[in-house]
């Protein structure tokens, strides 16, 4: 039925690895598979959707060339010691060629939802299984043009059924996506939360059953995160184009979102290796044979309080969870917290060790003695099977709420009730500690879940939901309720809203770059504006294979852009 929801794309562009492509397609013999579409065994579809969910990974080059060199230190969520090698090539190709081999796949899934919808007599019974690749196809490929801005897409992933002179699409803009995204989404939300079992014509829904490893096949989930993805790219493209966004925010602010837990019955929308019976064992290679990541002097300032000692006094636990202390000393045997200058000059001393080699694995403790600054925490490093990669939290979209209160977009106002800019900021700092504080509960190994003395007294103190309550109270109270002109002042709930859905977005470097660009011309601006670091990188250039294989749509979209192919130019949900 939504065939003219998803035939925005027709064709495919040389720039993704052809082989690579196919080597992901089961497009032959699909009337063999499904004679009975009324009846379907999901044996056709289910597999190729798996593919795209296991897409959303993230890769070990973009982890390593992108996040652990550009994103973290410009955002000043981590700072750099040195570069490894400084090739962004790498990371923009992963990230591409990951992009449109899924999206060739997506198509894929979509004739044959559309071959089914034929066979049947019914052009109801793919719509909650397209609804959930239209979620799927518009995280990705917001992610994407988020990066690059204008990107192939309206003409995009369709290799499976064109000839080669048709591979060469044109770029749209990032307007036109978004747009196009959005739409998508509100469709697929409805369709989605409908509660309905059956079309109109008594069929039953087609199901991919045991294949949608991400819910289960739990629509109401499914509906929670297109939601929530409409609050967050709705409020990106805001103060772009008012008129679009915000009745498209209003009705989403009044709908289910991702708010539970993630424990609790898998409730964000993360990649979770426990459930999808695989490792990410990408993430610890970027990290290993990177090492050169520490923590810096924004983000520990926005969780301590700057003393004369080394240990600083942390009022944030969360200190815990994202870095480790450096290397051990006599006055300090087990380790100090030493914060990495954000920007190294001359007299900054030399930092090294081995802060995730294998030689920690049997000894936790030993970072090397020439490890003077303190690193990211090895557990969130190691553990390839608990710790989830983040793609949205509950969290940020309460972060997103607080935001939209305190601008006046939806009724609430700055502060008193739960409903409030300050209830939404409360609440989303006790959801970001309450996910947090889980990893070293329910993390692989004993050997790290509780890395420090402080933790474990913090973890032991009760249950987590009235821990994460008593120190999201001791965060407000040391940043906000000691501004006495806070209460009345939504400059200043809005800089506290950005540094804590910051902080949240510690495993999503990207994310803290998207939220950093967004507001760097506000005059409530993120952390990353008003310390050491400063923005230099607005979007990614295109990969070498666009200039080699779609020359001249790559060239006619190189005109339109104001510093060209470079990161000067911004994407155009920036403000000017």
């Amino acid at each position: 039925m939504k065939k003219n929801i998803l035939n925005l794309k027709n064709i495919f562009f040389a720039s993704t690895l052809i082989g690579t492509l196919f080597l992901g397609s089961c497009s032959k013999g699909f009337e063999e598979m499904n004679k009975n579409p009324m009846n379907p065994t999901g044996t056709d579809i289910g597999p190729l959707f798996n593919g795209v969910i296991s897409s959303l990974t993230w890769i070990g080059n973009e982890q390593f060339y992108l996040n652990n060199e550009v994103f973290y230190p410009e955002t000043e969520l981590g700072a750099l010691t040195s570069e490894a090698w400084g090739n962004m090539s790498i990371g923009v190709d992963a990230v591409w060629n990951n992009y449109y081999l899924a999206l060739a796949n997506i198509h894929d899934i979509d004739k044959r939802l559309d071959e089914m919808c034929e066979t049947s007599g019914d052009n109801e019974i793919d719509d909650k299984v397209r609804a959930q690749l239209i979620v799927v196809e518009a995280f990705k490929t917001f992610k994407v043009t988020d990066m690059f801005g204008d990107i192939p897409y309206s003409e995009a992933g369709y290799i499976w059924y064109n000839t080669v002179e048709n591979r060469k699409p044109k770029y749209d803009t990032q307007e036109s996506i978004y747009k196009s995204l959005l739409t998508e989404l509100v469709w697929a939300r409805d369709i989605l939360s409908n509660g309905l079992a059956t079309t109109s014509s008594g069929n039953a829904y087609y199901s991919l059953g045991a294949y949608d490893v991400m819910y289960h096949n739990d629509y109401y989930k499914w509906s929670k995160i297109a939601n929530s993805l409409i609050l967050r790219h709705g409020l990106r493209m805001y103060e772009k184009d008012t008129e679009f966004a915000k009745p498209l925010l209003v009705e989403a602010f009044n709908k289910p979102v991702v708010d539970d837990y993630y424990y609790s019955g898998n409730g964000a929308f993360a990649m979770w290796p426990q459930y999808l019976g695989s490792q990410f064992g990408d993430q610890g290679w970027s990290f290993r044979e990177h090492r050169n990541l520490r923590m810096g002097e924004t983000v520990f300032a926005q969780m301590s309080k700057p003393t004369n000692s080394a240990d600083n006094e942390i009022f944030d636990p969360r200190v815990y969870i994202f870095f480790d202390t450096n290397n051990k000393t006599a006055d300090y045997p087990n380790g100090a917290w030493r914060a990495y200058p954000q920007l190294r000059d001359a007299n900054t001393p030399t930092e090294g060790g081995t802060p995730y080699s294998s030689a920690r694995d049997k000894n936790y403790a030993f970072k090397g003695p020439a490890c003077l600054y303190s690193p990211f925490n090895f557990y969130l490093i190691r553990d390839h099977v608990f710790v989830p990669q983040i793609l949205i939290s509950p969290a940020e979209i309460s972060f997103v709420k607080a935001e939209l209160a305190a601008k006046g977009i939806v009724p609430g106002g700055l502060n008193g009730g739960p409903f409030s800019a300050e209830g939404f900021l409360n609440k989303g700092i006790e959801l970001s500690l309450n996910m947090w504080l889980q990893l070293p509960i329910y993390g692989t190994d004993a050997t790290y879940k509780y890395v420090y003395p402080e933790l474990q007294t913090i973890l032991d103190g009760g249950d987590l939901y009235s821990i994460s309550t008593a120190y999201a109270s001791k965060i407000t109270n040391e940043m906000i309720h000691s501004n006495e002109n806070f209460k009345g002042d939504m400059n200043a709930y809005l800089e506290i809203i950005y540094q804590q859905r910051w902080l949240d977005y510690f495993r999503q470097a990207n994310e803290a770059w998207n939220l950093a660009r967004r507001t760097m011309g506000a005059e409530a601006t993120t952390p990353t504006t008003i310390n050491h670091q400063k923005l230099v990188t607005y979007r990614l250039p295109y990969p070498q294979s666009e200039v080699t294989y779609n020359y001249d749509n790559y060239n006619e979209q190189v005109k339109k852009m104001k510093h060209g192919d470079t990161r000067e130019t911004k994407v155009w949900w920036m403000q000017d």
